[in-house]
């Protein structure tokens, strides 16, 4: 979608510690096409902690609140107070040595170093908006699936699909609550490759429960029926 106005870009908040914000970080982001309104940890928490922010600041909600490299304890507190207060999605970016205090598997936390490919793929697929013209939305149970850009909610968690990853979700989805032969499901999802493309179809569904499964060995949505193909179930 082509950008007209500075007034129509996405507001995206820079949440940051110390005494300026990471201005390459910045810079990305501008470039582009993003609207970035940077602010330092303690303003943005004694702000979340007002009884006034609930609804009193003229302030226009984000569609995105990125929290750059703060520790765990204010993290953890921006990212509840940010969810609670204004429903809005939240990119975590940590070092990599912090990552196992934060024990999230989703695709709302970046790990640095990054590149600003991999930043900016997070980020669009993070926005909150209204489904565009030719977007289809999936829901079933607990996950809704955007069809284009490859996106799966679960509650708060948002997961980043590959092309074939979001194809095959969307196609069991479609039909939930019925058997899918393996026969068909490489074949829609891999075309003509389709007789070369069987083990990749495990090798995906593997990948798939790491996302949707509490524990992949026991699947509780993703069924598999031995030599026939898998079932999609919404308990």
């Amino acid at each position: 979608m082509v950008r007209t106005s500075e007034r129509d870009k996405a507001l995206l908040w820079l949440i940051f510690d110390g005494p300026s914000p990471d201005a390459h970080l910045l810079q990305i982001l501008k470039r582009h096409g993003f609207r970035v309104e940077a602010i330092e940890a303690h303003a943005a928490l004694a702000g979340l902690r007002s009884r006034k922010s609930r609804g009193g600041s003229k302030k226009q909600k984000p569609a995105l609140a990125i929290i750059d490299r703060l520790s765990v304890s204010h993290g953890i507190e921006l990212s509840q107070r940010l969810q609670r207060r204004m429903g809005i999605p939240i990119l975590l970016i940590v070092d990599r040595a912090s990552m196992p205090i934060w024990d999230r598997r989703d695709d709302g936390i970046l790990i640095a170093p990054f590149s600003a490919r991999r930043l900016l793929h997070r980020v669009r697929a993070l926005i909150v908006e209204t489904p565009q013209e030719g977007e289809e939305i999936i829901e079933v149970g607990p996950f809704r699936l955007n069809t284009v850009r490859g996106v799966l909610r679960r509650g708060d968690s948002i997961y980043c699909l590959t092309p074939k990853q979001c194809r095959l979700l969307a196609i069991l989805m479609r039909r939930a609550g019925q058997l899918v032969s393996r026969q068909d499901l490489v074949r829609w999802v891999w075309g003509a490759e389709a007789s070369v493309q069987s083990r990749s179809l495990d090798v995906h569904i593997r990948w798939l429960r790491r996302i949707l499964e509490e524990d992949p060995a026991h699947p509780q949505y993703l069924e598999t029926v031995r030599h026939v193909g898998y079932r999609f179930h919404a308990p």
